[in-house]
């Protein structure tokens, strides 16, 4: 019997057969890591990676007085990892500094609105909002 067929600990103590040993990794593949490690590597929560902003989406933000501190972009990147996650493509975010149409695949803000400005306005080719307040 391969001795990679037997399951369990008293595989090799029932059949007399001993894996042989070798100095590779666990399983005795090259390279191979143990399931634990990658399980763990899989299931490891990494921070996203930061969004970019297109150049329609700067002079918008420049019109329109909108400054992008720190906790605005920590709203938009926690905003594109939820959207992420529901399947989202094409998305509005609306925060208290304003509404942005971001492209979640590209990880992209694509325009930015004011508050007073989506007031009245008209938001087309979306699939999702996202609201920060």
């Amino acid at each position: 019997m391969d001795p990679r067929l037997m399951i369990g600990p008293h595989g090799p103590q029932l059949t007399g057969i001993r894996p042989a040993k070798t100095g590779n990794a666990p399983g005795g593949l090259p390279g191979a890591t143990n399931f634990v490690d990658l399980f763990q590597k899989a299931v490891e929560v990494t921070e996203p990676s930061q969004f970019r902003i297109s150049a329609h989406a700067q002079k918008r933000l420049t019109e329109r007085n909108i400054n992008m501190n720190p906790a605005l972009e920590s709203s938009l990147n926690k905003a594109f990892s939820e959207l992420e996650s529901k399947g989202a493509r094409d998305s509005l975010v609306m925060t208290r500094e304003g509404a942005f149409v971001v492209n979640v695949p590209s990880r992209t803000l694509v325009t930015a609105m004011g508050i007073d400005e989506m007031r009245n306005g008209l938001v087309t080719n979306i699939d999702s909002v996202s609201m920060k307040y």
